[in-house]
This record gives C-alpha cells, structure tokens and sequence, in this order.
C-alpha cells in the first residue's frame, strides 16, 4: 500500500489495484483538532491574507490598593496598553489527475501488473500467469474512481490543517517575484513562545510566560519525565493565576501520554500532591467529538488524544477551545473551500485540485498553556 506511482502527474489504470470485496480504510486519518474547532466549515472570513489577534491586560492587584478620600483627586489616572499577535492564512492546494481509460476501468483485476496474491479465477491455486485479465463483474467497491482520489485527497488536506495547526511557523511570505512567497500559519507551539518571559531559565515546574516545564532541570535542558497530574495541575494553576477564563479547556496528549496518565489513576492508585482527579465517562462534546473529562480543583477538563505524528515531540497542551477557530481567505467567486478544474492542454484525462487558505485564531496566548520537557 501506498501512494500511486504517477506518470505525468496523472494516475493510470496500470497503476491502479482494483479489487473485490469489502474497501477498509488503513493508516492515520482522525483530525480530533480541526474536527473540535469546525473543520472546514465555518469559522471567520476574511478579505485578506492577515489578520490580528488583539488582547488589553488588565491591572493585576497584589498589594492593598490606596484608598480614596471624599473631596480628593483620583488617587490614580489610569491607562492600559494593548498588544496584537499577528497571524495569516496558508494556501492549500492539493490536485488529482486522471485518465479516461484509469476512470472506465474500474471493472479490470489488476489488469496489467499482476500478483501472486491475486487468486487465478480458473485454477484458485494462488498464482496467476502474466498477461491474465481479471474482470470484476462490478465486483469493485469503488465504482467512481475519480471521486475516490478526491475524497482522499481531501483528507490529506485535513491532516496538513491538523500539522500546522500545532507546528506551522509563522512566515509571511513576502517576496519580490510573483508566486515565489510562501504563506505559513503559526501553530500552537510557536504561537505560546511568544507568551514566554525574557527570562527562559526557572526553577523545576515553573512557568516561563504560557510554558510549564516538566523537567527535572525545569528549563528544558534536563531529562524529559513522564507527564504527571500535577504537571497539569501546576498549568492549569498557571491559567488560573493568568485570569485565564477557561471556559472549554481540553488537554492535547499523545497516546503515550494519556496512557501514562492513566496508569496514575488506575494502577498506582490516589495521586498525591497538587491535584485529586477523577475520570468522567465521554459526556462532552466539541464539535461533535467525544471526550473524556477529568475533574479538578480549577473545574473539568477534556482530554483529547493526538496522532502522536502531529503533536510536537515532547509536549503537551492545554488548549481553551472556546477561543479556537478558523480564519479563511474567501476567493472572490469561489469561496473559502473549492474545487477548481485545472486546465489539461488537450490530453485525454481529467484534473481537479482543492484550494484554500486557512488559518487559525487561537484567542490571547495567555488562554493556553504548552507542557514542556515530557517524555
């Protein structure tokens, strides 16, 4: 299994294995992320390939504030600051091309490079003779060959989304020659760097801006550890400590991770220290996904699991998804998500190719949290 070895970026029947019998879906294919935030439907459009994400903090209050007297000036005048993050929306573009013959031909068995894992239909020993041709009879479960590399197709857009959703670098792409600029979202993990102190070096599990360490050194240069229940609690104490609204915050581990953390609830028994949880059955639900829920001193928490070939290694995070949606581009015309044909220069195939830009608005960084240093 695999991609197609394509000649002229077209797929032909020689290259296509039709088979009989049930079609089941192999390999990675779920996006809990962009499926929690919308997917590719919704969100926010603009009519620009930019756009900003402003936040004004408020006065923190730590000391006993001075007191007003009747008749007197205000004891203070008073001015907040603002800061905006900058984000942009990244091209998708994804095509399939095709010939007629690849399209018709759904009913041929490997017709041109056969298998000995194909049974011959006359002798069923297994083994087949070169130049055999096996016709399906419509026995193929995929009937429109061309819809099926698109559906397909799609789904790889979905998984890039899902990328660079946590490890997109911001990049402009400004440029001096015309279609040479390339466009890059910011993802999670850059975008909470920015959040981080001047200051990178602190003490075993504490913070530096919206990262929580989870080392033993506490800066990141020591030993990764297992994730904890009271790494989290220290992260969420963070948020809390932040003024951070947690409205819908949800725990983004690896499967390891939440293994890890699942053998400190079931197997090592109650959990000491900063944080008592317990486990919930899959009563929430975000955007149609399903999600445990684990109950803190600081309110609940979802857990989502991510394909551990998408999360950054060596990180967790805690993500307020109340905050979290798309941003795309609208394409005069056509809209945000599209199919276009693509022009063929009069050879006997078909071509197609999804496009769009799209990007995504976190909110302020400081409703998030990035574990840091985790095995």
């Amino acid at each position: 299994m695999g991609a197609i070895s394509l000649t002229n970026n077209s797929i032909y029947p020689q290259k296509l294995n039709n088979f009989s019998g049930e079609l089941f879906r192999v390999g990675g294919q779920r996006t809990p992320f962009l499926s929690a935030t919308g997917g590719l439907n919704g969100g926010k459009v603009l009519n620009s390939t930019f756009f900003q994400i402003q936040a004004a903090d408020n006065a923190v209050i730590s000391s006993e504030p001075t007191k007003g007297q009747e008749g007197a000036q205000p004891t203070e005048y008073l001015g907040r600051d603002r800061v905006a993050f900058t984000g942009t929306t990244q091209v998708f573009h994804k095509g399939v091309k095709m010939t007629y013959t690849a399209m018709a031909s759904y009913g041929n068995q490997n017709p041109f490079d056969l298998s000995a894992n194909i049974a011959n239909a006359s002798d069923g020993d297994g083994t087949v003779t070169a130049g055999d041709k096996l016709a399906l009879a419509g026995g193929n479960p995929i009937v429109d060959e061309f819809a099926e590399q698109m559906s397909l197709a799609m789904e790889k857009v979905a998984r890039e989304v899902e990328w660079f959703a946590f490890n997109g670098t911001f990049a402009d792409g400004a440029n001096t020659t015309p279609g040479s600029g390339t466009r890059e979202m910011r993802g999670l993990a850059e975008y909470l760097a920015l959040n981080a102190n001047a200051n990178n070096s602190v003490a075993a599990g504490g913070i530096n801006g919206n990262i929580y360490y989870n080392d033993a050194s506490g800066d990141g240069s020591g030993s990764d550890q297992k994730l904890h229940w009271d790494t989290i609690a220290g992260a969420l104490k963070r948020l809390y400590d932040a003024s951070a609204p947690l409205i819908n915050p949800v725990l983004c581990v690896s499967p390891q991770q939440l293994l890890d953390l699942n053998k400190e609830l079931t197997v090592d028994g109650a959990i000491s220290g900063a944080l008592t949880a317990a486990v919930l059955p899959r009563d929430r639900n975000i955007a149609g996904i399903d999600i445990d829920t684990v109950v803190t001193p600081f309110g609940s928490i979802g857990m989502m699991v991510i394909d551990p070939n998408i999360i950054p290694a060596n990180k967790a995070f805690i993500v307020d998804f109340a905050f979290v949606q798309p941003v795309f581009t609208n394409i005069p015309g056509f809209g945000t998500v599209f199919v276009r044909d693509v022009e063929q220069d009069d050879y006997a195939r078909v071509a197609k190719a999804i496009y769009m830009e799209m990007g995504y608005d976190f909110g302020p960084p400081s409703y998030h949290c990035m574990i840091n240093d985790v095995a």
